[in-house]
């Protein structure tokens, strides 16, 4: 399945990428998750949308635990979470 992370991000360029490779490495301690990217929405509201590909929801939750961010408020202003599963 499929995760997409859209958010409003009002944070520093600096600290933008430290929430990439936060992301990333929370990824890579996951099995069964794969960091597939941070995209620039042309079709959301969004200032960027994560797309990261997991097993299943549980595996999602967990990789989410693994992440070190330290979230800020005033940079994450606004997100939204969509969950894609795959053929049946």
């Amino acid at each position: 399945m499929f995760v997409l992370y859209n958010m409003d991000w009002g944070g520093t360029s600096e600290r933008l990428k430290a929430y990439d490779e936060a992301w990333k490495k929370a990824c890579e301690k996951t099995e069964g998750v794969e960091y597939n990217g941070r995209y620039k929405p042309w079709n959301k509201k969004y200032h960027w949308t994560y797309v990261t590909k997991v097993k299943d929801l549980p595996t999602w939750y967990e990789a989410t635990q693994n992440s070190e961010w330290e979230r800020d408020p005033k940079e994450i202003t606004h997100s939204e979470l969509e969950f894609y599963g795959g053929p049946q």
